[in-house]
């Protein structure tokens, strides 16, 4: 457990400074710099919702959801274990971290800020009718969490279930 509340706190610590480095040094809704093209660009936004801008002004229901949310992941973390457990438990320390660090954001400001955009979505994210999105080191840890728990929760898992039920059978 203590190296998941070390990961945590590393991961907040990640995305706070990077949020602070680019509101510092981009101008608001300015044009986009260009990084690496077509894979990353940076350009600084307040976003007032959740992806792609929607639920925009509902401070509120996202204080609520994250309260709930943490309260899930916190119930999980509890059963994290890096030895045992590695996949979930860093997936379970992604999940803590990205939604800190996003809340973290909208209590000090009222938004979270964004500030990474990858070109090379833009066509994908067009057949859904949405253009480019911004978003940033909490959103991406998020993201990551989400694979890792389910690469967990369907292949890891019943492995580990498997071989605790042939433990226990050879144990009896």
């Amino acid at each position: 457990m203590i190296i998941g509340a070390i990961l945590i706190i590393l991961l907040i610590l990640i995305d706070q400074a990077t949020k602070t480095i680019a509101a510092a040094n981009i101008a608001l809704n300015s044009p986009n710099i260009v990084v690496i093209p077509r894979l990353l660009e940076l350009s600084f936004h307040k976003n007032e919702g959740m992806s792609f801008g929607l639920l925009a002004g509902e401070q509120l229901l996202f204080m609520v959801a994250t309260v709930i949310a943490l309260g899930i992941f916190g119930y999980f973390f509890l059963d994290s274990n890096f030895k045992t457990k590695k996949v979930y438990s860093i997936a379970i320390a992604l999940f803590i971290g990205g939604t800190l660090g996003n809340a973290i954001d909208r209590a000090l400001y009222g938004y979270v800020i964004d500030f990474m955009q990858f070109p090379f979505f833009g066509p994908l994210l067009g057949l859904f009718g949405t253009g480019n999105f911004y978003n940033n080191f909490a959103d991406i840890f998020l993201s990551f969490a989400i694979v890792l728990f389910g690469i967990d929760l369907f292949f890891l898992e019943p492995k580990r279930a498997k071989k605790e039920k042939l433990n226990v059978e050879n144990n009896d």
